[in-house]
Parts: structure tokens; C-alpha cells; sequence
């Protein structure tokens, strides 16, 4: 768990039991994955439980046992009942076992936002209306080797009727400009280059929202496009101290866990009664988002990576 968020809301679990939290933050999968393979190829088991993306532990990790089943260890009633999950608590495993990833929040990320001084939201329904002619060289898209704009096109591949035609007239007809570092994604809508980005990430924006120059750069909810997604949390095998990470797993589940946790990133929690802390990403009622962590996804995901790369004639 990386962040003084994750920190704060480890003390909270800490003053409700008495139980001293040993908080290991790191900022990546790419740092605390090779991390966990060295200590667990030594022999060594120093973790309990895991709050993180669920992508690599998954896919690097589960494949070596490293994670025990976490459905056993939930015994909450509250946690248990259908009725406090968004769609159900069977629903919030993520992994094609639903034994080991438990999923508990749930924030939209928007793919597409326009500067509103030039382009009005109704302009853009659609990944169609992004391929409109008179949209030509005024779109930004984030670079498709940096961020995850792949997950967004294979949304659209999920769900948009002739998919690939339309992927193909945005990312080569329309001649966007594609950037790489975060900031400048951002920059570009904000300083009004392009009227509408692709691939803007949150926390850069925010910095521009802080300075008061970015009242009219507006993300839209365009469920066709935009993407669903979730943190897991999962419980190590040969955890050191077995009972304290059960209990650390049914109070994270719980109502004082979520509002203790999400508050503090902030994020939303897929739990039916605790308030959202990102307005960002909350969902619009009744619909249907394409839900981009679950394990059946990431093949696809990886296979859409490769046909935008092939597309523009790009090494991964």
C-alpha cells in the first residue's frame, strides 16, 4: 500500500484493535512484485495481507501460490450480505477462481475531456462523434506505450459496433497529437492546444484545478469509452500472523474500514452504504460500465495494447 493515504487509514485499523500495523509502501507493481518474488524465493514471509492494483499480483504472482484464498477467512455478516456490495458480494472477486482478489471500490476513469469553452458535451456522445472531420488535429491522445488509453479502446472494442474502423479513424484520420509525460497531457487541454484529450490522468489535472486555471477543461461519462476499475486486497500464503489479517480483512471489508480507507485516497468504495470520497470517478445510476480488473480481461487488454501499437507502427 503506497501513500500517507494507505498510512492514516492503517492507524485507524491500529486504534480500533490495539494491533501495531507494520506499513510497507511501495509506489509500484514494478518495485514491490520482483520484491515479494526475491523474499518468498528465500524462504521469507514477512507480509500478512496486500492492498494493491490486482493486475500483477495475479498475473506474476498467483501463478507461484503466493496468495491464499481470502473467502474463507470473511465471516462478517455486513460484508457477507449481497446487499452492501454495488453488484453483489460474489461479484467483488475478481480473479477467475473468485477465491483470492477480493475487489472493494469502484471509480469510473473518463477517458475523454474537453475543453467546454470550444466544444460543447453533447458534441461528443460517442467514440463516433470523436471521429467527426471537424475534430481533425484539435485531439490529444496519450501516448498508447505510457498510461492505459488501451484499456479504454478495449472497452470500445467490447462494446462499440465496427470498433477497429473507429479506433483506426481517431488514431490515424484525425491526426491527434500524442503525448507521453502525464502533465503535459493535461497542459495541452488546459492551455487550450487541443479541445479535447484523450487519456487524461486525474492528479495532473488536479495541480491545474488547484491554481484556479482549469475551470473549464470537463471530463465526460461516456460509459462506451470510459472504464470501471478496482483495488483488491489479498491475503499472502504462510502469512506470519494468520488471525490478525483475518481480522484486518473483515474490518477493511467492513463500513468503518471502507469510510477509514477511501476517504483518505480518496476513492470510491463499491460498498452500497458508504459515501464517495472521488467525484471523479463516481459511476451515473443504471449504467454499465466495461470493468477493466478482472482476470478474464487482461489477456484482451494486452492483445488491443498490440493491435494499437501494430496501428501506428510502434514497439511496445
Amino acid at each position: 500500500m503506497a501513500g500517507t493515504g494507505y498510512r492514516k487509514a492503517a492507524e485507524a485499523f491500529q486504534t480500533a484493535f490495539g494491533i501495531t500495523v507494520d506499513h510497507s509502501s511501495e509506489s509500484t507493481a514494478s518495485i514491490w512484485v520482483p520484491k515479494m518474488e526475491k523474499k518468498r524465493e528465500a524462504g521469507i514471509y514477512s507480509y500478512d495481507a496486500v492492498v494493491v492494483p490486482p493486475n500483477s499480483a495475479l498475473i506474476r504472482l498467483k501463478p507461484k501460490g503466493a496468495w491464499d484464498p481470502i473467502r474463507p477467512l470473511i465471516f462478517r455478516p455486513d460484508v457477507l450480505d449481497d446487499k452492501m456490495w454495488r453488484e453483489g458480494f460474489e461479484k467483488q472477486f475478481i480473479d477467475l477462481d473468485k477465491q483470492y482478489a477480493f475487489g472493494y471500490s469502484f471509480d469510473v476513469a473518463h477517458t475523454v475531456a474537453i475543453d467546454n469553452t470550444t466544444v460543447r458535451p453533447d458534441e461528443i456522445r460517442g467514440m463516433r462523434d470523436l471521429t467527426d472531420p471537424k475534430w481533425k488535429g484539435r485531439i490529444m491522445i496519450s501516448d498508447v506505450r505510457h498510461g492505459s488509453i488501451w484499456i479504454a479502446m478495449r472497452s470500445v472494442r467490447a462494446t462499440a459496433p465496427g470498433a477497429d474502423d473507429l479506433i483506426k479513424k481517431l488514431f490515424i484520420d484525425q491526426e491527434p497529437t500524442y503525448i507521453r509525460e502525464d502533465r503535459a497531457k493535461a497542459e495541452a487541454v488546459v492551455r487550450k492546444r487541443s479541445a479535447i484529450g484523450i487519456g487524461i490522468l486525474l492528479p495532473p489535472l488536479q495541480e491545474f484545478r488547484d491554481a484556479g486555471v482549469a475551470n473549464h477543461v470537463e471530463f465526460l461519462d461516456r460509459p462506451e469509452i470510459d472504464y470501471a476499475t478496482t483495488y483488491a486486497v489479498l491475503v499472502y500464503n504462510k502469512a506470519p500472523h494468520p488471525n490478525a489479517a483475518k481480522l484486518f480483512i473483515n474490518w477493511f471489508l467492513s463500513k468503518e474500514g471502507q469510510i477509514a480507507f477511501c476517504k483518505e485516497l480518496p476513492m470510491n468504495s463499491a460498498r452500497t452504504d458508504v459515501p464517495p470520497f472521488n467525484k471523479d470517478g463516481i459511476a451515473t445510476p443504471g449504467a454499465k460500465y466495461y470493468f477493466a480488473k478482472h482476470e478474464s480481461e487482461y489477456a484482451k487488454q494486452t492483445e488491443t495494447l498490440n493491435f494499437l501499437t501494430a496501428l501506428l507502427g510502434l514497439s511496445n
